[in-house]
């Protein structure tokens, strides 16, 4: 069982990254732009988050752009069509989206389906889900109809730290939005949870060897719905902020993001063998992404420069992690060698 965290190299990676921007990109260090990176990226480094968890049992959630649509739809639906209060929809929207992240677990676990296969499936099933139930299509009016509900599109508050520190007159800080205290909190809970709980420590232990696991007593049925519960959970936060930006949610939301979650969690050091990684690493990965795609909007890089480079800014995270697998892998084969 391991935990390696974000590496030094890429906490340093993200600092030079974000120095070189500073100094070549055009308008890069403002604090506006300081507030687009948090406020753009805030979720991707939830989802990011929620990710981790199946990768860390050697599994992968490929629904979770789907979970987004529809954690989103049911907030669009529950306020437009329904009126449900606010504080209701808030609640109902995350176990919406619990329950689907834990239906792709139970799918995995007594289905005996590989993750890949069995999120792929629901991937389309909750897309098609979200067209179903879509309010938009029901009551083509609402499509121009934004949500107002203030607990809803309360998400997108922005707080200005500098002027409640009373240093405002001296230091010109960007004003925080609330998705990334959430995202904060969210980070600080799921690293206690995996560092400093026995449910933490199984988590790393199923990952690590899921036979090995089961044997020592863990109910490693019960790990796997769990991690695959928490991504959905991560989606139906990233969908709560998503619509009270827009303040409205369509059919095509998180389209393409289970590919961006997967890139900022590998980024982040969280090994795709299983049973290696922290929150930390996928939060700095979402926010490299965020400022590599930003950065370079503003030099006036193409969209298809941009795929490219987040491409081959994951390839050699996929590289170097097999890298270090393959290091262990010889590092045990020596040290069995040197005890027999």
């Amino acid at each position: 069982m391991q935990r390696r965290p974000a590496s030094i190299a890429l906490l340093a990676f993200f600092l030079v990254t974000v120095g070189l921007f500073c100094l070549f990109a055009p308008n890069f260090a403002t604090t506006s732009n300081f507030e687009n990176l948090m406020s753009g990226f805030s979720f991707v480094a939830i989802l990011a988050m929620g990710q981790s968890f199946p990768i860390l049992l050697r599994g992968i959630d490929l629904s979770i752009g789907a979970m987004v649509a529809l954690a989103g739809m049911v907030a669009f639906d529950l306020t437009m069509l329904f009126h449900v209060p606010g504080y209701l929809i808030l609640p109902l929207v995350l176990i919406a989206a619990t329950g689907a992240g834990a239906i792709n677990g139970i799918l995995i676990v007594y289905l005996r389906l590989q993750p890949f296969i069995a999120t792929l499936a629901t991937l389309a099933a909750y897309r098609g889900v979200v067209y179903a139930i879509s309010g938009r299509l029901l009551i083509p009016k609402l499509a121009t109809t934004p949500i107002t509900d203030p607990w809803i599109v309360g998400i997108e508050t922005y707080f200005d730290i500098g002027g409640a520190l009373g240093i405002s007159d001296y230091v010109h800080l960007p004003w925080f939005p609330l998705s990334f205290f959430l995202m904060i909190a969210i980070f600080i809970t799921f690293q206690l949870l995996l560092l400093s709980t026995k449910l933490g420590r199984d988590i790393y232990t199923v990952g690590g060897n899921q036979e090995a696991a089961r044997l020592a007593g863990i109910n490693t049925r019960r790990i796997t719905i769990f991690t695959y519960a928490i991504s959905g959970f991560c989606a139906g936060v990233a969908a709560l902020v998503l619509v009270a930006r827009l303040t409205t949610s369509t059919e095509a939301l998180g389209t393409g993001m289970e590919l961006t979650a997967i890139s900022a969690a590998v980024i982040g050091g969280v090994s795709l063998q299983g049973g290696i990684g922290s929150m930390f690493g996928p939060v700095i990965g979402a926010f490299l992404l965020g400022v590599v795609l930003i950065g370079l909007t503003l030099l006036g890089a193409s969209q298809y420069v941009q795929q490219i480079l987040t491409g081959a800014i994951l390839l050699a995270a996929v590289c170097y992690d097999r890298y270090l697998v393959v290091q262990r892998q010889r590092r045990a084969a020596a040290n069995v060698g040197a005890n027999t």
